[in-house]
């Protein structure tokens, strides 16, 4: 769809999904409505929204500056951002299939074709145990060197190591934010971001610099659990937002996979209970791949998925030998540190791309050598 102010159907269309909210099924409802009568491709004057539309809807519509609208357009021209619209041909049947399908969609990056790719999705809490970092790191990297894509939503934790996974095995990952692609929310994973953007995609249901509120992000997980075949549960409490996203995706028809863990411990009550009731275990990645591979030939690749990396020689400027099995980035970035505390910023004339960095920095916190702190800070743990 063109990007421009001249579009009348994508300026209703923002206009509509504003007006009513993220995840409004009322804006399907109305999309389906305005659609069968043939004035989605007519600017919204008063008397045509009065005369076809109830008095609180209305209300609703025209209350709606249109010049807010032109703002959200200039915004993504800006920021390089594209617009997906329920009406485009390149939207996702996946999503065109739920009663609260998204009306407009934002996208930084490339978005690969969804009906036609093994997509899986990977949740799990944002204060995560040290065997679910190495599980959502372990399993985003094996599904994405496999051609699957990997879908989370870019928050700390299970999302931050799933990620990290993918890029780590050069695949492909979408993040679904709860804000917009321009709200700077959570600082400390902004390179991650940025580096999702080049290798996948950032996906928003919000105009660009829609901050977040604790309403946005379940509503997002709707989107989350609809672009996959199959959600994967690292590990989840009996109030864990991922029982949100796994309650939606059984709800679309999707399947749940759901990593066992010892009853007894409390981030391993809620993934139980959906074991309880009938979700699929997960035992490792080979459980996914078998229930795809038929329906996916061509995109999924088996052997590749466990195919050990090859030993390289290491850059002759390491300084110090470390008797761990670290990668070859790893081994860089940690022979680099010459402070106990640093940034990624500190890191950004190492010879490494952002995803071979991302995923470095990930190998080394998962291994205890650094520790994540707020704000975006590393601490060397292991000097």
């Amino acid at each position: 769809m063109l990007l421009s102010k001249e579009n009348i159907t994508l300026v209703n269309l923002i206009t509509l999904q504003q007006a009513f909210g993220a995840g409004s099924i009322k804006a399907v409802k109305l999309f389906n409505f305005m659609r069968e009568r043939n004035i989605l491709d007519n600017p919204l004057s008063k008397d045509t929204i009065k005369n076809l539309l109830q008095p609180k809807d209305a209300e609703k519509l025209l209350s709606f500056d249109t010049q807010k609208i032109y703002k959200i357009i200039d915004d993504c021209i800006k920021n390089e951002i594209a617009i997906i619209t329920i009406c485009d041909a390149n939207y996702p049947e996946r999503l065109r299939n739920i009663n609260d399908c998204p009306i407009v969609l934002y996208i930084k990056g490339e978005l690969s074709d969804v009906d036609k790719l093994p997509y899986i999705s990977i949740v799990g809490p944002r204060k995560i145990s040290e065997y679910g970092k190495k599980a959502a790191f372990s399993l985003g990297k094996r599904l994405a060197k496999s051609g699957m894509i990997v879908v989370s939503g870019a928050a700390l934790g299970a999302d931050t190591y799933a990620h990290s996974g993918a890029l780590a095995a050069k695949g492909k990952t979408i993040a679904v934010l709860g804000c917009g692609i321009c709200y700077d929310y959570l600082p400390e994973n902004r390179h991650l971001r940025e580096t999702i953007s080049k290798n996948g995609c950032l996906i928003s249901e919000y105009p660009p610099y829609t901050a977040a509120t604790k309403y946005s992000f379940p509503i997002r997980n709707r989107i989350i659990s609809a672009l996959s075949l199959g959600t994967v549960v690292i590990e989840a409490s009996l109030k864990s937002g991922s029982l949100i996203t796994a309650r939606l995706a059984n709800e679309q028809g999707r399947d749940v996979f759901v990593i066992p863990g010892n009853p007894s411990l409390d981030n391993y009550k809620g993934s139980n209970a959906l074991l309880r009731d009938g979700a699929i275990p997960l035992l490792n990645a080979s459980d996914i791949f078998n229930q795809y591979l038929l329906k996916f030939p061509e995109h999924i690749d088996i052997e590749k998925a466990f195919l050990e990396e090859k030993d390289e020689r290491i850059n002759e400027k390491i300084k110090k030998n470390l008797d761990i099995g670290l990668s070859k980035e790893a081994k860089i970035v940690y022979n680099n540190l010459n402070s106990q505390k640093f940034t990624v910023d500190d890191l950004l004339s190492l010879d490494l791309s952002d995803d071979q960095l991302l995923s470095a920095l990930s190998e080394l916190e998962i291994e205890g050598i650094i520790k994540a702190l707020p704000g975006g800070i590393y601490d060397l743990t292991n000097n």
